[in-house]
């Protein structure tokens, strides 16, 4: 395993570093390959002292990307929590992978990792002006591509990048539409009022 670790707005101590390597290792076991991850550790002035910590990982796969953040109130307490995520959704992501390789997929994940890319690297763009609301703050814009992609592909999509909603352009129609995940593990789909989408 091939680990990087950076820090931003935080001193990454040769402490948090040797604790963060030794909870990482532990991913190693989870892949028969070599295999980068990328670690980066950052904190934000929130009103919630218990987020103010957040350990993001990304690990770049030949079909896909594995992506998790977590928050806490120290360094420590959210890089166990990430690198337990991360764990959980290496499993997701094996089960998905061995599923669609027996189904052969055609190219599924193929094309998942590349839009996954794109997403990476709009996310990497500087972060705008924060924008003071009635309630809180604006304080991220993100943007990515949006080639037509089926329901089927979306919820996939959805599902690599750890997130609990996506939006995406219907291939079937060229909308925008929306899919989340529901309380019981269910997916929900979400069209603009006037207009009926059958899933893909």
């Amino acid at each position: 395993m091939d680990l990087t670790i950076s820090s931003q707005h935080t001193t990454l101590t040769d402490a948090m570093k040797d604790y963060a390597e030794k909870r990482m290792a532990k991913l190693d076991d989870r892949f028969n390959f070599d295999v980068k991850v990328n670690l980066r550790i950052r904190k934000e002035g929130t009103k919630r002292e218990e987020d103010r910590f957040i350990a993001e990982v990304t690990i770049p796969l030949k079909r896909g990307f594995i992506r998790s953040e977590e928050r806490a109130d120290t360094p420590y307490a959210a890089i166990d929590l990430v690198q337990t995520n991360v764990e959980r959704r290496i499993r997701r992501y094996k089960t998905r992978f061995n599923k669609r390789r027996r189904e052969n997929a055609n190219g599924l994940e193929a094309e998942i990792a590349e839009q996954l890319a794109a997403s990476d690297a709009a996310a990497a763009e500087p972060e705008e002006e924060v924008l003071e609301l009635e309630f809180g703050q604006l304080v991220r814009t993100k943007k990515h591509d949006m080639p037509p992609i089926t329901v089927q592909e979306a919820t996939a999509q959805m599902d690599l990048l750890g997130h609990n909603f996506f939006m995406f352009k219907n291939r079937e129609n060229g909308q925008i539409n929306v899919v989340y995940r529901r309380h019981d593990d269910d997916y929900g789909l979400i069209v603009p009022a006037d207009e009926s989408v059958q899933a893909g």
